[in-house]
């Protein structure tokens, strides 16, 4: 599955934004044969921008700029050294990476663009193989229910880690507890805080975003584009100030990596997080109303149709929530579990699970912890 490691850094700028070209056509994929074009303008260097051409493969164009594209996105050179910088841990939702760039016209296709940046690491690919040998070997695949733990302890926890069991921890006492919070709560505690960034030119306060969810209640819609348009935080990292209230209920909080808050509202027949798995084992907490989880065994990825381009997690083709068996028929055989977390409740999903996650309810909120070793 690998896709090859790009060289991490260039003599001169011409040879990173060409190197960026040909790390975009490395990383693209196209089974659904999505069409479009995107024209990457890079501000100081302006004759090097160039059109992406969707296609059955990537064409890099360089000819007639001025042609209308679908997407126009701008990306300012330091941005694309750091993306070779930090291939393997590269996060869209970074605001020191998502924040400088501006995008219009068909953000889905910019979406597409920007995963074919990413790419795994020899440590990822590892973690995964070794949870696909563990999966079989223990017939996670037959798994029909997801174990529930009454106040376990640590050791219990570590256990089930051991053996890549996910869990459902229950009879948790946050302070304060998850009864007492509200989006009004949320937003005298927190209303300066900044849960999302979006582009250079889109950052939105607690009380922003607060007001947009509140907005999308009262007018609902159903186009949904992952990390553009969506009422829904999508894993961005927990501001500090809120870090006191919604710290990680087990261990300590060094041996996470910094948390990241699931916070909005989306329609219960549309996923807050498509299919896809962690190389990391993962501590989602559930604080405001509920969430299902599909969970499918490691075992199944070539069921699944996972992405070749990723890093610090790995999306699939494959939609449960709208399956295509006919462009990905292997799917047909794949099993999963389903278990609803309510408030109070915690689920730890082991490294390597594939999951799905719905919100049941709205608002929603959830805060995740990710198990640094």
């Amino acid at each position: 599955m690998n896709v090859a490691y790009p060289q991490s850094t260039f003599d001169t700028d011409i040879a990173a934004i060409e190197g960026f070209s040909d790390l975009l056509r490395g990383g693209f994929e196209n089974p659904e044969g999505i069409t479009g074009l995107v024209r990457v303008t890079i501000p100081e260097y302006p004759a090097q921008s160039f059109i992406a051409h969707y296609a059955t493969e990537l064409h890099v164009e360089r000819h007639d700029m001025s042609r209308v594209a679908d997407t126009d996105v701008t990306i300012p050179i330091a941005t694309i050294h750091r993306i070779f910088a930090e291939f393997e841990t590269l996060d869209w939702r970074d605001p020191g990476i998502i924040g400088t760039i501006t995008f219009t016209g068909n953000l889905a296709l910019a979406n597409h663009l920007a995963k074919s940046c990413v790419r795994p690491s020899n440590w990822a690919l590892a973690r995964f193989r070794k949870a696909g040998r563990q999966h079989a070997a223990l017939g996670h695949r037959n798994l029909t229910t997801v174990e529930y733990l009454h106040r376990p302890t640590q050791r219990q926890i570590l256990e089930a880690m051991a053996e890549s069991r996910p869990i459902v921890v229950t009879g948790l006492e946050p302070t304060p507890p998850c009864r007492d919070w509200t989006l009004d709560r949320l937003v005298e505690r927190f209303g300066d805080a900044i849960v999302r960034v979006r582009s250079a030119t889109h950052r939105q306060t607690m009380a922003d975003f607060v007001r947009e969810l509140k907005e999308f209640e009262a007018n609902p819609y159903d186009r949904m584009i992952e990390g553009f348009v969506k009422p829904y935080t999508e894993g961005a990292t927990l501001p500090e100030a809120m870090g006191a209230d919604f710290g990680p209920l087990f261990f300590d909080r060094e041996d996470f990596i910094p948390p990241q808050l699931w916070m909005g509202a989306v329609p219960t027949h549309i996923p807050t997080s498509s299919l896809h798995r962690d190389p990391l084992t993962g501590f989602l907490f559930q604080v405001m109303g509920r969430k299902r989880l599909d969970l499918y065994s490691a075992d199944q990825a070539d069921l699944l149709y996972p992405m070749k381009a990723y890093n610090l997690y790995q999306p699939c083709w494959f939609k449960p929530e709208a399956p295509d068996y006919d462009r990905y028929p292997l799917a047909r055989e794949a099993k999963c579990i389903s278990v609803t977390l309510n408030p109070g409740e915690l689920i730890i999903q082991p490294a390597g699970w594939f999951h799905q996650v719905y919100a049941q309810d709205s608002p929603n909120m959830s805060v995740s912890y990710f198990w640094r070793y």
